[in-house]
């Protein structure tokens, strides 16, 4: 389980606006999930990788077996972020804090993924 940091990418869509508005984020994969949260020296993310790990272990029994354990584990451990994000747009700047960051938290994988993303502006 590893993390991509997709805040300067954001950052970029917003920048595009020129004004205020929302950037709504959407991830179309199962297996892997968005978590907004701090990304200020890594640690926090680390922390949140162990927790989840802990918590659904891939060695636990699971009824779903279709991809084996690690895809089973996966799918349940997405429970713990989000398949979408409604971030502010503020003066064509991601409107978040110093601090915050939009990670996409890859369960099973590495794959390549799609981030879709679309803004609406006032």
């Amino acid at each position: 389980m590893h993390y991509v940091d997709l805040t300067n990418e954001l950052r970029e869509v917003a920048r595009g606006t020129g004004g205020d508005g929302i950037l709504h984020t959407f991830l179309p994969h199962t297996t892997c999930t968005l978590i907004f949260n701090s990304g200020v020296d890594g640690t926090t993310l680390q922390d949140i990788r162990l927790f989840i790990e802990e918590q659904i272990p891939v060695d636990r029994p699971f009824v779903h077996l279709h991809d084996g354990p690690q895809d089973a584990a996966a799918h349940v451990r997405c429970v713990f972020g989000v398949q979408s994000l409604q971030l502010p747009v503020v003066n064509g700047e991601l409107g978040i804090g110093h601090s915050q960051g939009v990670y996409l938290l890859e369960l099973d994988g590495p794959r390549d993924r799609t981030l879709q993303y679309a803004v609406q502006t006032f």
